[in-house]
């Protein structure tokens, strides 16, 4: 008897286990997709030129994929003629485990120089 009751509690306990792991797992792809596209805006706004039409854009495609993406203007540092070459590119993002119920939102900061 006392062997079928440490085997269900074994079971029980590596279903756990796993099924935490599996949410872990899912929330750190979620956090590497935020990076990817984080990275992938910076360098769109950078090759663009601080374009406020390329910016609107990434702005919008940001939103379409579930994000928040924030051009800090009291950030921009401007040269002699008035255009910008620095702004600070802030992406939030929720991170979330659904089987053990943790959810946050977080965010990655960066430049576009």
């Amino acid at each position: 008897m006392s062997t079928t009751i440490k085997t269900y509690v074994g079971i029980f306990i590596f279903l756990i286990s796993i099924f935490s792991m599996a949410g872990i797992m899912s929330a750190s792809i979620d956090a590497s997709n935020a990076r990817d596209f984080h990275n992938s805006v910076i360098a769109e706004i950078e090759d663009a030129n601080f374009a406020p039409s390329v910016i609107n854009a990434c702005k919008k495609q940001a939103s379409n994929a579930g994000y928040e993406l924030l051009i800090d203007n009291n950030s921009v540092v401007k040269d002699e003629d008035g255009k910008p070459t620095l702004m600070e590119v802030i992406l939030k993002y929720k991170y979330r485990i659904n089987f053990l119920n943790v959810m946050k939102t977080q965010q990655i900061r960066g430049f576009a120089r």
